[in-house]
This record gives structure tokens, sequence and C-alpha cells, in this order.
């Protein structure tokens, strides 16, 4: 991620469960096993598209592009909000 990086870590992600996005997911460190939130870019059909990754441990638990994210939070330390 070059474009703009963020040197504190991400701590919660709020993302639209459906198109009217009037239901929500909430992704927190440390709850429901949620160890770190990153993130990165893939390639779409036009360009580099930036997305969030949820990992529980070693394992990526889940992937959102942009574009159903409605919020992001930042802390200096990875502690639940």
């Amino acid at each position: 991620m070059s474009e703009h990086p963020v040197e504190q870590p991400i701590v919660r992600i709020v993302v639209s469960k459906n198109s009217d996005g009037d239901d929500w997911d909430f992704h927190t460190v440390g709850k429901h096993g949620v160890t770190r939130i990153e993130a990165c870019i893939k390639s779409g059909e036009y360009s580099n598209i930036p997305y969030l990754r949820v990992w529980a441990g070693d394992s990526c638990v889940a992937e959102f592009c942009q574009h159903k994210i409605a919020g992001v939070y930042f802390g200096e330390g990875c502690k639940a909000l």
C-alpha cells in the first residue's frame, strides 16, 4: 500500500452486509478470535483495489474490498474497542 500508508494498526472495521447498507458487521481485534486486521491491494479489472483482511492467528478468516467497508478504526495498540 503506497498511496496513503498508515503507521498505526487497524483495530476495528465496519462492513456493510447488504447493498442497502442497513445491516452491519463489526470485526474487532481481540474479539471473536480476531488477532489482526491488515490492508492489502489486489489487482482488479481496471486497477488495483484496496482490501482489508481479517486474521485469526495464522488464518485469514475474511477479506473485504473497499466498496463494502463503512469504517476503519485505528489505534496505537491492538486493544479491543
